[in-house]
Parts: C-alpha cells; sequence; structure tokens
C-alpha cells in the first residue's frame, strides 16, 4: 500500500486505480482548437489497454494550461495490447503540436487511496496539491476522517495520491468529483460543516496548500 489525501476515500479497493501509476501530460490548447484536439486524442488513444486508462481531461484555474492527458496503469503490465509504429507516433504528434502552444511531462504519481464511486456520472473534479510534511500522520487522520462521512460522499469517488516526479513543489495531491462545480461546491460545505473535518484538520499535521483547481473529463478509454 502507498500514499494519498484530503476530501477522500473510505473503502480502499483494488480496482484499476489501485496502487497504480500515473502520468500526466499537460497542454495549453490553442483558441478554437479544443474539439480537433479531442478529435485527434480519441482517434489515436481508443485503443484496448493492458492495464489502467487513458484520459483527456479540460482544466480550469491552472495557470497556462487547458487540458490534461493521464495514463495510469499497472508498471508492469504498461500501455496498449497493439503498440503504436514510430510512423503513427511521429503523425499523431505532428498534427497535435500545430494545435497547441505549448504541452509537458508534468508530473508522476502514485495512487495511494481509492474510493469508489460512480465515475460515469461525477465527471468533474476539484484537485488539491500539497506539501504533507508527514504522510503517516496525514493519512491516518485521512483514513479517519473519509470513514466518518461515507454516508455524505455517497456516489462520489474520492482519491490520494503521492507526486513522485514533477508537480509545482507539493508531495502529494488529492480530489473529489461530482457532477458539476456546483454538486462539488455544496458537498464540500457540507463536509466542512462536519465534527469529523475539524478533528481531521487537527489530527492531520502540518499541510500547505500549493493550488487547487478543477479538471473536467472529455474522453476516457481503457
Amino acid at each position: 500500500m502507498k500514499k494519498i489525501l484530503l476530501l477522500i476515500a473510505v473503502i480502499f479497493t483494488t480496482s484499476i486505480f489501485g496502487q497504480t501509476s500515473i502520468r500526466v501530460v499537460d497542454f495549453d490548447v490553442k483558441w478554437g482548437a479544443e474539439e480537433e484536439v479531442a478529435r485527434l486524442f480519441a482517434d489515436f488513444h481508443n485503443s484496448e489497454r493492458k492495464s489502467g486508462l487513458a484520459l483527456l481531461q479540460k482544466i480550469n484555474y491552472l495557470k497556462n494550461v487547458t487540458h490534461r492527458a493521464v495514463f495510469v496503469g499497472d508498471p508492469s503490465n504498461w500501455g496498449v495490447k497493439t503498440e503504436k509504429t514510430s510512423a503513427e507516433w511521429d503523425a499523431y504528434r505532428g498534427k497535435m503540436r500545430r494545435l497547441l502552444n505549448s504541452a509537458e511531462r508534468s508530473v508522476i504519481m502514485t495512487n495511494l487511496r481509492w474510493r469508489k464511486g460512480n465515475m460515469e456520472k461525477n465527471k468533474v473534479s476539484k484537485n488539491w496539491e500539497m506539501k504533507i510534511k508527514d504522510p503517516v500522520k496525514f493519512l491516518k487522520a485521512y483514513d479517519k476522517f473519509i470513514k466518518a462521512i461515507d454516508n455524505i460522499l455517497g456516489d462520489h469517488i474520492t482519491a490520494v495520491e503521492s507526486i513522485d516526479l514533477g508537480g509545482n513543489g507539493g508531495t502529494h495531491r488529492s480530489w473529489l468529483n461530482g457532477t458539476d462545480i456546483n454538486d462539488l461546491i455544496l458537498l464540500e460545505r457540507e463536509i466542512q460543516n462536519t465534527k469529523a473535518f475539524q478533528t481531521f484538520i487537527e489530527e492531520r499535521g502540518e499541510v500547505e496548500l500549493i493550488n487547487s483547481y478543477l479538471r473536467t473529463r472529455i474522453h476516457m478509454f481503457n
């Protein structure tokens, strides 16, 4: 088992996300090119994978990032079942490059906690990147907290991930998903009004928030 964080999980599962590697590529899409980027991503990445998922997400409230490609899977069984050729990769990158202002591999993470929920229904997530002084202390408080608010979380998915490479100075990321921004705001308010949340703040140790932002899923392929 590994690490994970903030407003999130009670049932720890060994689903496709349990102890998996998460590779993220952030990019800034040119104005008006969003639909073409989504089409190219789908055409290229809609292939059966050995493990995990490939996702395209819309990003809001993160500087110089409009979209994100996320690849999730087992490091010992990574990638698609039918590999793309070098020529196919070159053609895909060339088409994508013309639609982007910038693109970079931004972070590699490991999933530490995962709470099952309705992934199809809840396509929007609020994300927190944090610097945690004592991960063991934090996760112990987190586990207790998530168990206490399980009835409030309902079918919302929560997760915590360790940042292994890259990022913006944080050590971990956590996220909570919902149907839209209003759903997330109301859910977060309800959680913050619980005694369990106040206890979590007191028991988690020192935590520095690096940033927070919103993700909206466009494509998901497995």
